[in-house]
């Protein structure tokens, strides 16, 4: 503790001071006593607005209400620090690895562009269409490296024809894990993604940061017996908590090439994650990263992306299972 005596502070810090210090109500010798505010003492936590903290504190209390150990607080805290550090202990977590793993992919219908046109991107060379993509043709088990023509890795490509630039296909990658527990949207149980994630993308002059957006979108649902069908459709829209800070060139790379590698936690329970209340046995997840759509083509005239993940879903555990 340290004691200052006759110091005179300027006006101009005063309401900086005042902030952090209680003044006594007794003095000596014309001077006054000061102590440091009680709200002052203590540090600053995370804000409880930031998704990843909120998360990490749901899954922790999720596990401390269903134990309820003997030292709650010390409980809370150290299954808070092992969820920061992707550390899930199995006795608090299952651990589930992917079941079924394939590609969709699908050719936009090429419409006029009928909006006004950003002037960044005003190029006779370049015109925008409007790439509208909603059904896949065709699926495949996602292969490994960049694919093939006929059977691409998840991503999309794009080029510039008849001075109009245009998407050719977009395909996005579907997973399914088979869940240790039946699930549903009233119990809260705990369901997390644990997503190590690589885009690369491919420019004839420079790459896009919105290129690098992931969009994860879960779902639970229940199985019988065989395979369900999944429902027709493409993501190509993302939300703003879908793009994440990033560096798009290194020291290492150039700009019209860029890879850029991510790892993130998300909850798997979503609102209309559930299909009303039934119990289900499946968690599938549709990832994509977003296609220009005709219109984020960035002064290219050709542009290549692919998306690789490793998915890893974590499943709290209760003493009973």
């Amino acid at each position: 503790m340290a004691k200052v005596i006759r110091q005179n502070i300027p006006p101009s810090l005063i309401g900086g001071f005042g902030s952090v210090l209680s003044r006594s109500s007794g003095t000596g010798n014309n001077s006054g006593v000061c102590g440091l505010n009680f709200t002052a003492r203590a540090a600053k936590g995370e804000s409880s607005s930031n998704p990843l903290l909120k998360l990490r504190r749901d899954a922790a209390t999720w596990l401390k209400v269903k134990w309820t150990p003997a030292y709650p607080s010390s409980f809370y805290a150290d299954r808070l620090e092992e969820i920061r550090l992707y550390d899930f202990d199995d006795k608090y977590w299952y651990k589930v690895l992917p079941t079924r793993d394939r590609t969709e992919v699908g050719s936009p219908a090429i419409l006029g562009y009928e909006m006004p046109v950003n002037g960044q991107y005003d190029d006779p060379l370049r015109q925008q269409t409007d790439c509208v993509f909603k059904l896949w043709s065709k699926y495949y088990a996602t292969p490994s490296g960049d694919g093939t023509v006929n059977e691409p890795a998840p991503g999309w490509e794009g080029t510039v024809i008849d001075c109009k630039w245009r998407d050719l296909w977009f395909a996005q990658r579907r997973l399914t894990f088979f869940l240790p527990v039946l699930v549903n949207e009233l119990d809260g149980r705990q369901v997390l993604f644990d997503v190590q994630s690589q885009v690369t993308a491919k420019a004839s002059f420079r790459v896009n940061r919105a290129w690098y957006a992931r969009c994860l979108w879960p779902y639970f649902f229940k199985e019988t017996s065989g395979e369900m069908p999944a429902t027709n459709y493409l993501i190509t829209k993302w939300n703003k908590t879908d793009i994440y800070p990033m560096d798009l060139v290194s020291e290492y790379e150039d700009k019209w090439q860029c890879t850029n590698n991510l790892r993130m936690l998300r909850c798997a329970v979503i609102k209309n994650g559930f299909h009303g209340y039934v119990n289900c046995n499946r968690l599938g997840v549709v990832i994509t990263t977003p296609p220009s759509r005709g219109v984020y083509f960035a002064r290219n005239d050709d542009v290549s992306v692919r998306h690789h993940e490793t998915v890893t879903v974590y499943v709290g555990k209760s003493p009973n299972g």
